[in-house]
């Protein structure tokens, strides 16, 4: 039967994906509630299942009305609303950035044989998502022992301004105009910026296989794109294995499509729901090292298609 849903956080571009992937995979909502720590008022009302869905202030808020919440907001407020929420015996999913993740729970990547005893999972960070349930496969067969990442991300990883500051940058250049003041430090458009790291990828992943020793470097770019990340991943395996073998798990992996085509965070990367990929390795018949190279929308492969798949299992039960 339908159940009661809550979305703290109906101010980020993470909610809206997430509702789109509620809908687009029909999953069975009888009453929606959008919530912000932000003016409630100052948000427009959201489009779901044909309804106009109106967004409410986060503070205050019934909790006992609602069986399950995805936590998407980035703020400090929302740490009440979490504690509040698991007070009330929600079933929740937390989808936050990495620094406002309750740290006490562990991380939840789905798996077709996942614990969901508990009633709260955390997802990983979107980038981890990915690497995550890419590397998981070969886990059954060996060890990973060198695992090298380089990621040229987009602006959509600073959420809504992240989109709205590159459009405003790239009108006033093309037009011969200087930049006004951004809120950014340095200009978006036209432009390659390094992204801080503070290890949370590798830690993530970490957490996820805790029995592996991960070898892992990690190299994070920002793009002047407004969707679509490309990752390029170098595997080596402490054992090789057959280049037939390490197709076959890759293809079968969810939404992994095993690509030819010039891929591009334009072409591929943007309102896509697959992870495009392509192999490369020595042409024999085993392979110990390899290269992936991967185009996706993470704002729809990674937190997001996590969560609601966390979510299916969950409520099964209800249902």
């Amino acid at each position: 039967m339908p159940i009661n849903v809550a979305v703290a956080g109906s101010e980020e571009l993470t909610s809206e994906n997430l509702l789109e992937a509620l809908q687009e995979k029909s999953f069975s909502v009888c009453q929606l509630y959008l919530l912000t720590a932000l003016d409630a008022e100052e948000q427009e009302a959201i489009r779901f299942n044909n309804q106009n869905i109106y967004v409410q202030a986060l503070e205050g808020f019934d909790w006992s009305q609602v069986e399950l919440v995805f936590f998407t907001g980035n703020a400090d407020e929302y740490a009440a609303a979490f504690s509040a929420a698991e007070q009330a015996n929600c079933k929740i999913i937390d989808l936050r950035a990495p620094a406002f993740k309750d740290n006490a729970h562990g991380l939840s990547l789905f798996t077709a044989n996942e614990n969901m005893e508990s009633p709260i999972h955390i997802s990983p960070d979107d980038l981890t998502v990915l690497i995550g349930q890419i590397i998981q496969p070969f886990f059954e067969e060996t060890a990973i022992t060198a695992l090298n990442i380089t990621a040229l991300e987009p602006v959509s990883i600073h959420g809504k301004k992240g989109t709205e500051v590159l459009a405003k940058e790239t009108a006033q250049l093309m037009n011969g105009r200087p930049l006004e003041n951004t809120l950014f430090a340095a200009q978006q458009a036209f432009n390659i910026l390094p992204v801080a790291q503070d290890n949370h990828l590798a830690n993530e992943l970490q957490q996820l296989f805790p029995k592996e020793k991960l070898n892992v470097a990690v190299t994070l770019l920002q793009a002047p794109v407004f969707y679509g990340a490309t990752v390029v991943i170098d595997i080596t395996l402490e054992d090789p294995l057959p280049r037939e073998m390490i197709t076959k798990m890759l293809s079968s992996i969810n939404n992994v499509e095993l690509s030819d085509e010039l891929l591009t965070p334009v072409t591929h990367g943007s309102n896509q729901n697959q992870i495009f990929m392509q192999l490369t390795a020595a042409e024999t018949a085993e392979v110990q090292e390899f290269r992936l190279v991967m185009v996706t929308d993470l704002l729809r492969t990674g937190r997001v298609n996590n969560a609601v798949l966390l979510a299916e299992q969950l409520v099964t039960p209800v249902l």
